[in-house]
């Protein structure tokens, strides 16, 4: 099992999460639905290098970059999300990573007010929700997509 720890973003990992950002399998949920371009996945990680929102993830005894999880705030709402790169998927990772952060986050922002959407076809997104006890709230769409809203529980 791949130990996981929550830190910040850091120049050295700009590699990873262009590599990540441009990843089509990653991306599908997220942002634009597509890959980003080189340009675009800079300008990405600069912004959030400059402006950090969520943690970076990393594997607790090597500090490599592993992907992002927690809140950003969007339009004025807390935006819990995660994205991990997909040579880690199904090593349990988003889901640990999912419960540091709610650990984390809980003493400084009151979770009732954090919205979760994940997308009907986010299957994966849909077991760590399960996993973590999280109950599916109400059926909506974000950015042209079907899903449902969740509520974050310790």
């Amino acid at each position: 099992m791949i130990a996981v720890k929550l830190r910040d973003l850091r120049h050295q990992d700009k590699a990873d999460v262009l590599a990540m950002l441009r990843d089509p399998k990653v991306m599908r949920f997220l942002g634009p639905r597509r890959a980003l371009t080189e340009d675009e996945a800079g300008s990405w990680f600069e912004s959030a290098l400059a402006n950090p929102a969520r943690f970076a993830v990393a594997e607790s005894d090597t500090d490599e970059f592993i992907g992002f999880c927690g809140i950003k705030q969007i339009d004025g709402v807390f935006d819990f999300g995660y994205f991990i790169r997909s040579e880690f998927w199904g090593n349990g990772i988003a889901t640990r990573a999912c419960r540091l952060a709610v650990e984390k986050l809980a003493a400084d922002i009151d979770l009732e007010t954090v919205q979760v959407f994940i997308a009907d076809e986010n299957v994966a997104s849909k077991k760590v929700a399960e996993k973590l006890g999280w109950q599916a709230m109400h059926s909506g769409s974000k950015d042209g997509e079907h899903g449902r809203y969740y509520r974050i529980t310790m």
